[in-house]
């Protein structure tokens, strides 16, 4: 789950001190807010905070500031959104910028440019900062994203005990203002998802892991530095939003993407290389799949990933390696048909991550339920050249025979088509029943990326 905190509009002693320290403490992002602001003013507070959290700060105002910072996260108010043209935005969007807006009338969803990765909407309850600012909500709102592809983010009379609640309603993420600077170094950050990295807490006393000693399957250790939070909410989270309410699938489903990138690497592309190619064309879910590496190199390439993934609040699978899962707090895990069982890997990492698993039969898909995956990777629907060891083709037929069993059994878990899949594949393959789809070479071997992506997200829409 996204969390943002909104600057305060006005600029008070001690500011950039604070800002860092909720970054310590695992602020994902910070909107920079200051609308009576000059440009000096804020160029001085940006100088003032560590050049490490820039990637993680977006601009309300000033967008020249930019470039002089690096900063790539740039947010459109409505007024200023309304004088921008499509095509800069586009163009800053191509540019690798991370567009934001903000609205307060859900029907104007419908119309939002998809160069913006999400949207700010509100009050969803009556606001803290402006008195009068109230809502217009009904109490049983439930948000209809209609066509827009990012996220939208509640806004609006939020603090922790209501985070719950606004997942219920159906958002993405939430945005803070005074429930953070009424007192910044306040205890129930850390009850916050995302403002208080769990792997923190897990590395921070003794524990089973050190440096240098972490090959895969043995009790060894690994060393996990600081690093800010991504999108992180755990399937533990996600658990507790039912309280003693029956189970709506559509919220779990909504912890599953539906469109995911498997990372590739050949003579002409790195792993790295191919997923910042599948992150600027617009891909939030990014599985990190190197096979036939040491577990040393694997953990390094996994860092690299996390903080690409972090700058663009995307959420990060690592394939196969628990234990590297488990030190870069990456989103979840995948494990193949000839990996460790989800039990093994659920002790290693509990239950903090979200953990996916290929099937290719009838019996895996079972198996895969009975243990509990939260998702389950079902393929090759055709032949790809991307992996080894392929199991057996299914194609198109062989989805419809396994779904409709899956209908049949009872079955709810999310179910991701992969192998060989193009952008053509999609609707049939959504028509079997399948969650979604995961692709690699389709996504980025393409003169548009970005292009190819947005026409999927509106396929599966």
């Amino acid at each position: 789950m996204k969390i943002i905190v909104i600057s305060r509009p006005d600029f008070f002693e001690g500011e950039a001190v604070q800002i860092n320290a909720l970054f310590a403490e695992g602020m994902q992002l910070l909107h920079l807010r200051k609308p009576d602001c000059s440009k000096e003013e804020l160029a001085s507070l940006l100088r003032d905070i560590h050049s490490a959290n820039y990637p993680l700060i977006a601009l309300h105002q000033h967008h020249e500031l930019a470039g002089e910072f690096g900063i790539k996260r740039l947010h459109f108010p409505e007024q200023l959104r309304s004088e921008q043209s499509e095509a800069s935005l586009q163009y800053l969007r191509a540019q690798g910028f991370v567009l934001s807006t903000s609205i307060h009338d859900a029907a104007a969803l419908d119309s939002l440019s998809d160069a913006f990765s999400y949207t700010f909407f509100g009050p969803v309850f009556d606001s803290f900062s402006k008195p009068g600012y109230l809502t217009k909500l009904p109490p049983d709102f439930k948000l209809n994203k209609q066509t827009f592809p990012g996220e939208v983010i509640a806004l609006g009379g939020i603090d922790e005990s209501r985070i719950q609640i606004i997942l219920r309603m159906g958002f993405q993420g939430a945005a803070l203002l005074s429930s953070i600077w009424q007192n910044p170094h306040q205890k129930n950050l850390n009850l916050i998802p995302g403002l208080k990295p769990g792997a923190m807490d897990f590395f921070s006393g003794a524990n089973e892991f050190a440096a240098g000693n972490f090959a895969k399957g043995e009790n060894s250790k690994v060393y996990c530095p600081g690093f800010q939070a991504g999108d992180r909410i755990r399937k533990d989270q996600f658990d507790d939003i039912q309280f003693s309410e029956k189970i709506n699938q559509n919220q779990i489903l909504d912890q599953i993407d539906s469109i995911q990138f498997i990372s590739q690497e050949n003579e002409r592309i790195s792993h790295i290389e191919s997923i910042r190619l599948a992150l600027e064309a617009g891909c939030r879910w990014i599985q990190l799949r190197v096979k036939n590496k040491p577990e040393e190199e694997v953990l390094q390439l996994a860092w690299e990933a996390i903080r690409l993934c972090d700058q663009y609040s995307a959420r990060l699978i690592i394939n196969d390696f628990p234990k590297v899962a488990l030190a870069v707090e990456a989103y979840g895990l995948h494990l193949g048909l000839n990996d460790m069982s989800v039990p093994e890997a659920r002790g290693l990492v509990g239950d903090k991550m979200v953990i996916g698993g290929t099937a290719n039969t009838w019996a895996d898909i079972v198996l895969r339920v009975q243990e509990g995956c939260d998702y389950i990777g079902l393929g090759p629907f055709r032949f790809t050249a991307t992996k080894q060891n392929l199991s057996p083709v299914l194609g198109l037929e062989g989805y419809n025979a396994l779904m409709q069993k899956i209908a049949i059994a009872g079955y709810n878990t999310p179910v991701i088509a992969i192998g060989g899949i193009t952008p053509d594949d999609i609707p049939p393959l959504l028509a079997t029943g399948v969650h979604g789809v995961a692709m690699s070479s389709a996504l980025i071997n393409v003169p548009d990326p970005q292009g190819i992506v947005h026409q999927i997200q509106k396929t599966l829409c």
